[in-house]
This record gives C-alpha cells, structure tokens and sequence, in this order.
C-alpha cells in the first residue's frame, strides 16, 4: 500500500467516528470559580433579603403607627377620665345636690316663695295657687 491511500484511509475512518456538520469537542470539567451558579444563588439570596427586610419594614411601620393610635386614645380617655372625676366631685357637694333639688324637682326652703312663669299660648292650663284648704297635712 501506498502512502496516499493509507492518509484517505484514516481520513475516512474518522469522518465515520463524528457526527456530520458537528465538531467534536472535548467535554469539559465543571469548574465551580467559572460557573454562573454561585452569582445566580448569591443573586437569589439578595432579592429573599430585600422582600423580607421590606416585609418586615412594612410590619413595624404598621405596628408604630398602632401605638401613636392607641397612645392618643389613651390621652383622649384620661381627659375624659379627669373631666367625669370632677363632674363626680361636683355632684356629690351639697351646693350641687340644693341646685340640682331646686332647677329640677322645684323643691323651696321653708318660707321662700316659688315662683313658675307660664309661655301664653302653649294651651297649658292655670296653675292654682295652693290655699290652706288645698294642702295636705302630714
């Protein structure tokens, strides 16, 4: 055999080995330092962070504006507190309880005159005017 055939030979020989219209190319190790994984999963980690951090950014921000609320009804609920605490010692004077028996009941001390004025017109009828003869004795 001759020189020339023995190169088609081996050119032949390999051209049936490999696929048509590809390359063979040797397969690579996976390297870790030139990977795109670790950016991915530090890429990943960073966006988890930030919609937690604002999540609970979010939270506390509800949360404080809860306790301004709550802090204002409780100022509103101690002025009202102070308010009834005073209207409670005014009731309980004599001087309150002899104003209160004399606007609302028309209660008289003994020889004071009471004293009604009638609206004209309202259709009440005439008040009489209580004479020995109309008082009850005790």
């Amino acid at each position: 055999m001759s020189q020339p055939l023995r190169n088609e030979e081996i050119f032949y020989r390999h051209q049936l080995q490999t696929k048509p219209g590809k390359r063979a190319r040797p397969r690579k190790a996976f390297n870790v330092s030139r990977s795109k994984l670790p950016a991915v999963v530090l890429s990943l980690l960073l966006v988890y962070l930030v919609i937690s951090f604002c999540s609970q950014f979010s939270k506390l921000s509800s949360m404080q504006k809860d306790v301004r609320n709550i802090q204002q009804q409780v100022q509103e609920m101690q002025l009202k507190n102070a308010t009834l605490r005073e209207e409670l010692r005014l009731a309980q004077s004599d001087a309150y309880i002899e104003k209160t028996a004399r606007e609302k009941i028309g209660l008289v001390k003994p020889g004071e005159t009471r004293i009604v004025t009638v609206v004209p017109g309202n259709g009440s009828q005439a008040i009489e005017v209580p004479t020995e003869q109309n008082i009850v004795a005790d």
